[in-house]
């Protein structure tokens, strides 16, 4: 005797493995050039002073929010990169993250107690995205100096 509805329950999982999509690693999106050498040339630093440290995870964020920078402590940041993008568009995001770990790290980005301000000037995270100055900031840089890794072969 067949069970329909556990047939179908298995046409159902059948389908889910299908169309699963592979989540990029951490060690992919890092697998680009020019974030090793922004990193190199922008964010290490020499002794004596420290190096910012920076945590990165791939994690489930809204989908509309492709990456996010925190300071979770006074040198210490977390990235997180959207887990339903592409290994392409997380390379790009990481490279537009570390600009925010910068400015953090030269204090043109301070967010204190609800405030924010960039290069001494107080502003608020109401700004819609694209006015925000950090972001066209990190957009100027990550448009002048990210090579995507397709791009670098040739």
């Amino acid at each position: 005797m067949i069970n329909f509805s556990e047939e179908g329950r298995i046409a159902t999982a059948q389908e889910r493995v299908r169309s699963f999509k592979k989540i990029a690693t951490v060690s992919e999106v890092l697998n680009n050039e020019s974030i090793r050498k922004f990193v190199t040339d922008s964010i290490l630093q020499n002794p004596p002073r420290r190096s910012p440290y920076v945590i990165t995870k791939i994690a489930p964020l809204r989908f509309n929010i492709v990456g996010l920078t925190t300071e979770i402590k006074d040198g210490v940041y977390l990235i997180q990169l959207n887990s339903i993008y592409p290994v392409e568009t997380l390379q790009r995001t990481m490279f537009h993250e570390l600009v925010h770990v910068l400015q953090f790290d030269k204090r043109y980005l301070i967010e204190a107690f609800g405030e924010v301000f960039w290069r001494g000037e107080r502003s608020t995270w109401n700004v819609p995205w694209g006015n925000r100055p950090w972001e066209i900031h990190a957009e100027k840089l990550t448009n002048q100096l990210f090579v995507p890794s397709c791009e670098e072969d040739k």
